[in-house]
């Protein structure tokens, strides 16, 4: 919530934005939480054209920015989490520069929030899950909590993934 009161700035269309811009490693690409007339991000080129918005977008919710944001070594891709179902779900996508292609990273939990955590490589990427999410908290929630991390590789176009490595579950702390 400190996030969304963090908004000061007006862009050149008049949307609040972020004043924490997060430009690619060369500065060509641009992401950008916008506040303004609703909670959304755009990834536009130096030129300022939108390659992708978020309120545009089928897989992505309306009212939510894009959160933990990194850009591979060599800029050609950006992944964040963003809510993607409800107030809690968040999923990691990956953004192609080259392509103009999202894909959602896969999961196999169905109440959890995944995050990318670092780049390995150019095409390799690490994210971790947490769950489970949303709802009232409960003593059976909290015990059976739990996280782990994935290194995931993709490839091709239309992007594909492939899970190289998930670590155990470990028990969330509360």
């Amino acid at each position: 919530m400190l996030l969304f009161s963090a908004f000061a700035g007006v862009a050149a269309s008049g949307a609040k934005e972020n004043p924490v811009a997060h430009p690619s490693p060369d500065g060509s690409v641009t992401l950008r939480n916008i506040a303004d007339p609703d909670y959304h991000f755009q990834i536009t080129n130096r030129g300022g054209d939108v390659l992708l918005a978020s309120d545009k977008h089928p897989y992505l919710e309306t009212g939510s920015f894009a959160e933990s944001i990194i850009w591979s070594p060599d800029g050609r891709h950006v992944a964040f989490s963003v809510r993607t179902s409800g107030p809690y779900i968040c999923d990691t996508f990956v953004y192609s520069v080259r392509s103009k292609q999202l894909a959602r990273v896969p999961t196999e939990d169905y109440d959890y929030q995944t995050r990318p955590v670092r780049w390995h490589d150019n095409h390799t990427l690490i994210v971790q899950t947490e769950a489970p999410f949303g709802g009232e908290a409960t003593e059976d929630k909290v015990a059976n909590s739990y996280r782990y991390r994935r290194t995931i590789r993709f490839f091709g176009s239309p992007i594909q993934f492939e899970t190289l490595y998930t670590a155990p579950r470990t028990r969330r702390k509360s």
